[in-house]
């Protein structure tokens, strides 16, 4: 046993999360995993996951192999703590920006500028997410069924606002309407006031006839 382990080391449980990374106990430890996780990111949208070693990370990191595995089990794990961490940072971008709307009309609306306008600032993020379909389809599906439940959640406190029951379904759809519109923002290299008319003057008024009540 190694007589020098440090305060991290010591205080992190030997049981890795079902998703096969550890949640650091110490600020110290989080600025480590913080280090591992963004040149893993930067590494990935570079070279590609599969062209990308444990060693490559850990050299960019400027940290030991063996610090990478107190955090992670393999490369695929700090793939899977990035999509979490993508998630999460979504998630409160969205619901900073439907901040005091009061119909689902106008929360999808804030709501889909806000995540086309995210796509086309984080396309490193963009391709991340959607190449981990190549990575493994337990990855991809996982992100999107989280984000649908949760998406689903949302839209049955707003029932009287949307069309039909099946939340789940018109979760779905919603999201790859902003995906794909994300897709062509990024294509494109639209402005954001081309983003607001595209969705004002379409889709808006295009969801208003069947799926969101203005």
């Amino acid at each position: 046993m190694n007589a020098y382990k440090t305060t991290e080391e010591s205080a992190m449980s030997n049981e890795f999360t079902s998703k096969g990374y550890n949640s650091p106990k110490t600020k110290i430890g989080q600025q480590k995993m913080d280090v591992l996780v963004s040149s893993a990111e930067e590494l990935f949208a570079k070279n590609g996951f599969y062209d990308t070693s444990v060693a490559d990370i850990c050299k960019h990191a400027q940290t030991a192999v063996g610090t990478f595995y107190i955090y992670f089990k393999t490369k695929t794990d700090v793939y899977r703590c990035l999509l979490d961490k993508y998630q999460r940072t979504i998630k409160e971008h969205l619901a900073d920006s439907i901040k005091g709307c009061t119909t689902r009309y106008e929360k999808e609306r804030q709501g889909i500028k806000a995540f086309v306008k995210y796509a086309l600032q984080n396309p490193t993020a963009y391709n991340v997410i959607w190449g981990s379909l190549s990575i493994d389809e337990k990855l991809f599906h996982d992100y999107y069924a989280s984000f649908a439940e949760s998406y689903a959640r949302s839209l049955s406190k707003d029932a009287d606002g949307v069309s039909g029951t099946d939340y789940t379904s018109l979760a779905y759809f919603l999201m790859g309407i902003s995906n794909f519109l994300g897709l062509r923002a990024i294509f494109e290299n639209m402005t954001d006031e081309q983003i607001d008319e595209m969705i004002d003057s379409t889709i808006m008024p295009a969801l208003s006839k069947g799926f969101i009540k203005a």
